[in-house]
């Protein structure tokens, strides 16, 4: 891992998006309840926290609960407000996972290794909430990666996360992938908000350069949407409806992200 990164880096996010494909393998902590699950590999100079994404039909039942709760009232009236499945799941594993957390070999928390955590789909909604309360809680965060992640919370929880890991906080994104674009109500004037940085993979990327698009703006994506939909048609005529959903699946964020290195590499030679 590139531990000095504050920019996106492509070592750092392969391997976290390898041990988020792992997390839905196996685990480190299990929480029967929810169906919580999340993987914690540490190595020589870090620790990587990944969290398992949606394998079941509780974890749908997480998913679909749009519903939002509060999580912090601020003093000048501002109000944070999460998705209430999210919370759900995510307090069902916190109390374990510091538990697990204090178990690897830190010296202390501001002092020790530093912290990787990364998630697919759910998982990433549960990284998102994992790296501001372990943030809270003196752990020394490096960087945060997610992959096909839905929003989490509302503006004002856009506004108290990125203040303080907004800068190390990428969220990639594949092409169609409909999960990132929700939820995205119920309220018309304070939807749901993402966080961090968008690193958008389109297929409208020139062949020989980088796929990704850093926090594009919002032309951009309808323009790269109009052309994903029209491919997917053109080739798969109406089956091509499902392109948006094939477009969710870790194996096409790890071809991009493989593909990615191998430009890079190609370029350098």
């Amino acid at each position: 891992m590139n531990l000095t990164a504050q920019e996106f880096d492509l070592v750092n996010a392969r391997a976290c998006l390898q041990a988020s494909a792992d997390a839905y393998q196996r685990s480190t902590i299990r929480v029967t309840a929810t169906d919580t699950n999340c993987l914690i590999v540490e190595d020589a100079d870090c620790i990587v926290l990944a969290f398992r994404g949606s394998a079941s039909i509780r974890n749908w039942i997480t998913d679909a609960q749009f519903q939002r709760t509060t999580l912090v009232s601020g003093v000048d009236g501002t109000v944070s407000k999460i998705h209430k499945g999210f919370e759900w799941a995510f307090n069902s594993i916190f109390e374990q996972l510091l538990l697990a957390l204090g178990g690897c070999s830190f010296a202390s928390r501001q002092s020790g290794k530093p912290l990787f955590i990364t998630g697919h789909s759910l998982g990433g909604a549960l990284a998102i909430l994992a790296a501001l309360e372990l943030q809270r809680n003196g752990f020394r965060i490096a960087q945060v990666y997610t992959f096909g992640q839905p929003r989490v919370g509302n503006g004002d929880f856009k506004q108290r996360y990125d203040a303080v890991l907004g800068r190390t906080t990428f969220r990639v994104v594949y092409q169609e992938d409909i999960v990132p674009r929700i939820p995205h109500l119920p309220a018309w004037h304070d939807p749901y908000r993402h966080v961090g940085n968008e690193m958008f993979i389109s297929s409208l990327s020139p062949l020989n350069s980088s796929p990704f698009w850093l926090n594009p703006p919002i032309w951009r994506l309808l323009l790269s949407d109009a052309w994903g939909i029209y491919r997917a048609f053109t080739v798969a005529k109406f089956a091509g409806a499902l392109d948006p959903v094939i477009d969710h699946h870790i194996n096409n964020y790890r071809l991009a992200l493989d593909a990615a290195v191998e430009t890079a590499y190609t370029a350098i030679k």
